[in-house]
């Protein structure tokens, strides 16, 4: 680690840490490090070494939450409602009863009837006991799953947009944000803000650019427009996925990269964190941090919550990641949380049952262990908080 630390020190301003009752505070503090991981040492460094001030304040973001607000929700929930606000789960299959989890996800044809969709998170939110995320990937070019809005039909892929001025991506951040409020979807997986000039994410035009610069400000205009539409962006794929030419929902990809480079990728998150809620972390690994996927490597998950962000899993369902931990779902989502991940992401309907028990594995898992209970309580107050920044909670 010395090699590592030797290769990245260089003046860096604080960073902002967003504690799990909505104001500032120290990292080691708030996430209770203070050597009682086995990986403290090593994280604590990386975190100081690697972490970059945020930019300039701006005026698309969020408000501070209310400290009081949020642990009054919290303490209303039970055991088993704090645990359920760590998934992002597709639309349950029952119709009917009561909404646990933290977020609802649409994906695949989900979105096709945007009507029925509209109808179908009306009544979510009805039956939801704490207000849910409901979330989409909305990108743009062949990653649209809204393409049935009249507004949206043309929505440029993120490299079109990358050739317009900035003020113009701003207006389509804005247009896909108010087209989503419209059905009542309030969280955005997107802007991608990988810096790709060749490679899988630059031949599928999911990348603004090979150039950080660039990268940085479309992706920070996309965002603005999504927050003045009130929709939350979650940048995506933490700490990043460069020009690495492999799927990494198909297979296991590894960014054999020097600390210099890894830096380079992740500093565009660091700039650009004041219009981010969080970050979606990547199924890549990294072999300068160690063998695991970001999704399963707790210093990565802990550097991406050095700027208040929570953290959003890819689906942890893919078959890709149950090899990676040479084991199955169920396995995938222990080291998923055990990571620190706030967000759980899943394509699956969390009652399915064919499915997992996601609920249970999480419930199992933290019963009779005060450290791991104190875990997923950090996760839901940091969900809670967040959900209070975007006014979710207000009435309660």
């Amino acid at each position: 680690m010395n090699l590592v630390a030797s290769k990245l020190r260089r003046p860096c301003s604080p960073s902002r840490s967003f504690s799990p009752s909505g104001v500032e505070g120290p990292l080691s503090t708030s996430l209770g490090l203070n050597g009682r991981f086995p990986f403290g040492r090593v994280l604590a460094l990386a975190v100081a070494i690697l972490a970059v001030g945020a930019s300039a304040a701006d005026t698309a973001t969020l408000p501070n939450a209310d400290p009081s607000r949020v642990e009054r929700v919290f303490q209303a929930l039970g055991p088993r409602g704090r645990v359920a606000q760590l998934l992002l789960a597709y639309p349950q299959v029952d119709k009917t009863g009561p909404v646990e989890v933290g977020g609802v996800l649409f994906v695949g044809n989900s979105l096709k009837n945007l009507a029925k969709a509209s109808g179908r998170i009306a009544s979510a939110k009805a039956r939801s006991k704490v207000p849910a995320f409901f979330a989409v990937d909305m990108e743009g070019g062949d990653f649209n799953r809204m393409k049935t809005h009249p507004a949206l039909r043309d929505l440029p892929s993120a490299r079109a947009l990358a050739g317009l001025g900035d003020a113009e991506v701003e207006t389509w951040g804005l247009t896909v944000g108010n087209a989503m409020r419209e059905i009542g979807l309030n969280m955005n997986l997107a802007p991608v803000l990988d810096v790709a000039g060749s490679g899988h994410l630059a031949d599928n035009r999911r990348s603004f650019s090979g150039e950080a610069a660039v990268v940085e400000r479309k992706a920070r205009a996309y965002a603005r427009g999504l927050m003045r539409a009130g929709v939350l962006p979650i940048g995506k794929h933490f700490p990043g996925y460069g020009d690495l030419a492999g799927n990494s929902d198909r297979q296991l990809v590894v960014a054999d990269w020097e600390i210099a480079r890894l830096r380079e990728q992740m500093d565009v998150f660091h700039r650009v964190a004041q219009q981010l809620g969080g970050v979606m972390m990547a199924n890549v690994g990294y072999s300068a941090l160690g063998p695991k996927p970001a999704i399963l490597n707790p210093v990565l998950v802990t550097m991406a919550h050095e700027h208040g962000w929570i953290t959003v899993t890819d689906d942890v369902s893919i078959k890709v990641l149950g090899e990676a931990v040479k084991g199955d779902t169920a396995e995938v989502v222990r080291q998923a949380f055990l990571a620190g991940n706030d967000l759980l992401l899943t394509t699956a309907p969390p009652d399915w049952d064919q499915g997992v028990d996601y609920i249970g594995i999480l419930m199992e898992l933290v019963s009779g262990s005060p450290e791991l209970q104190a875990k997923a309580d950090l996760s839901c107050r940091r969900i809670l908080a967040l959900k209070d920044r975007m006014g979710l909670l207000r009435g309660f």
